[in-house]
Formats: C-alpha cells, sequence, structure tokens
C-alpha cells in the first residue's frame, strides 16, 4: 500500500512521490518500507491532494527478502478524478523484472484531474521508518 503526495500535472508529464508499506501474506515475515515516486508521460491534466494505491505484489519465489522489492518499474496508468478519483497503475519490474504489481482496486484521490500514459516506479528501501 502506498501513500501518494499531493500533486499537480504538468500536461505532459507528472511526478508523484510516495511512502510505501509492504506487507507480506505468509507470516510472521515483519512489514517492508519504501520511500518511492511513479513518473508518468502522457496526458496529465490537473490536481490532486493526495490518494493511496495498493497492489497485489506477484514474484517467481515465495517469501520476500528485506528491500527485494527495491527498482524500477514500467507500465501503464489511467486515472480519472472530479472530487473523488479512482484509478488503476499495472506494473512489471523489481528484480531482473521478476516482480509485476497488479491494482488490488482502484485508486483512491480526492482530485479534479486525468492521467493517462506510461509510467514508471522507483522504489527504495525508505528512510523514514
Amino acid at each position: 500500500m502506498c501513500k501518494v503526495d499531493p500533486n499537480v500535472g504538468f500536461i505532459i508529464g507528472g511526478h508523484q512521490p510516495m511512502q510505501c508499506t509492504f506487507t507480506p501474506s505468509l507470516a510472521p515475515a515483519p512489514p517492508q518500507y519504501y520511500d518511492g515516486a511513479i513518473n508518468t508521460v502522457g496526458l496529465d491534466l490537473g490536481v490532486s491532494a493526495g490518494s493511496v494505491l495498493g497492489w497485489g505484489v506477484f514474484a517467481p519465489t515465495s517469501g520476500a527478502a528485506p528491500a527485494s522489492l527495491a527498482g524500477e518499474y514500467v507500465g501503464a496508468s489511467g486515472d480519472l478524478g472530479l472530487g473523488v478519483g479512482a484509478g488503476a497503475n499495472v506494473l512489471v519490474g523489481g528484480s531482473s523484472r521478476t516482480v509485476a504489481l497488479q491494482p488490488l482496486s482502484l485508486q483512491g484521490s480526492l482530485a479534479v484531474n486525468v492521467v493517462l500514459g506510461l509510467s514508471s516506479l522507483k522504489l527504495r528501501p525508505a528512510t523514514w521508518r
């Protein structure tokens, strides 16, 4: 789950810093924390008061070593908001491009915006824990 900072779209691209928490499904693994940013190239118009993104993490191995989600992901993004907004981001990358981040649900935001384009997400181990 990622908490996305407020942002303003720049017509042909956007940059959204975020703080993420990965909670492994296999107990008793502790949560992992990441700093990140999602950058979009394409249509990005409007203003967002921030949002929350949720993904299912699919990898070829079970169990996640600390910082194993760090890396760069690429894919497609779409978001539409007028007051309450919704969107989705489908991304592939991470360790040797073997991790897929699939939307668990729609992105939730308070916004007046439209976003449609290609995205890259960079995750690194968090400094804020």
